[in-house]
C-alpha cells in the first residue's frame, strides 16, 4: 500500500496531506504549463523517460508500468508531431489533466517512494529532491506564476501571459527556441536522477 500515497513522515495524515497537495499541484502545474506549442508534451516526455530509465536500470522488464509508460510515451511523440509550432492540434484541459494525474501517480511510485526498495530507510532530503528535479520546470513555472499574480493581487487561477515560456518569448526567443530550451532543461533531469 505504500505506493498509493507518499510515504515520507511517520504520521500517516501528513503523508496523506502531502499526497493530496502533490497530486492536485502537479495536475494544475501540467495544465498551466500547456500555454505554448509543444511545451507540456516535451516536459511530459522527459518525466516519463526518467521513470522508464529507472525501471530499465533495475532490469525490471516484466513491470506492467513499463508497457503503460511506453504506450503513453509513444502517444506523446505522435501528438508532438501535430503540437509542434505552428501547432495543428492542442492538448487542452482534458489532455493536460490526464497527463498531470498520470505523471503525479508515477512520481509517487518511482520518485517519492522507492518502488524497488520499499523497506530501505527513508532519507527525507532524497525523497524531496528527486521529485523536485524530475518535475523542476512545472514546479518553477507554477510557483513563479502564483507568486507574481498574488503580488499583483490577481487570482492565480485565471490565465495570463506571465509564465516562464512567455518570459523567454519576451526576451526574443521564438516559440521553437523556447520549446528547445525546455526540452534541454527537462531532459537533463533524466541524467541527474540516473546518477
Amino acid at each position: 500500500l505504500s505506493g498509493i500515497y507518499i510515504n515520507v513522515f511517520d504520521n500517516q495524515y501528513l503523508n496523506y496531506l502531502l499526497t493530496i497537495i502533490w497530486v492536485v499541484g502537479i495536475m494544475n502545474s501540467i495544465n498551466m504549463l500547456d500555454n505554448m506549442d509543444g511545451i507540456t508534451t516535451l516536459v511530459s516526455i522527459s518525466i516519463l523517460s526518467t521513470v522508464i530509465m529507472m525501471i530499465i536500470m533495475e532490469h525490471d522488464y516484466t513491470n506492467i508500468h513499463l508497457l503503460i509508460l511506453f504506450g503513453v510515451l509513444a502517444s506523446l511523440f505522435g501528438f508532438l508531431y501535430f503540437n509542434w509550432h505552428p501547432s495543428k492540434m492542442y492538448m487542452g484541459d482534458t489532455g493536460s489533466q490526464f497527463l498531470g494525474i498520470f505523471l503525479s501517480a508515477m512520481g509517487i511510485l518511482y520518485f517519492w517512494n522507492d518502488f524497488y526498495h520499499p523497506t530501505a530507510p527513508v532519507i527525507i532530503s532524497r525523497q524531496f529532491l528527486i521529485p523536485i528535479i524530475a518535475f523542476l520546470l512545472p514546479i518553477i513555472d507554477t510557483t513563479s506564476v502564483v507568486i507574481k499574480r498574488l503580488s499583483r493581487r490577481q487570482s492565480p487561477f485565471i490565465g495570463g501571459k506571465d509564465h516562464t515560456t512567455h518570459s523567454l518569448a519576451y526576451l526574443g526567443f521564438s516559440d521553437k527556441q523556447v520549446a528547445m530550451i525546455f526540452a534541454v532543461v527537462s531532459g537533463n533531469s533524466v541524467f541527474l536522477i540516473s546518477y
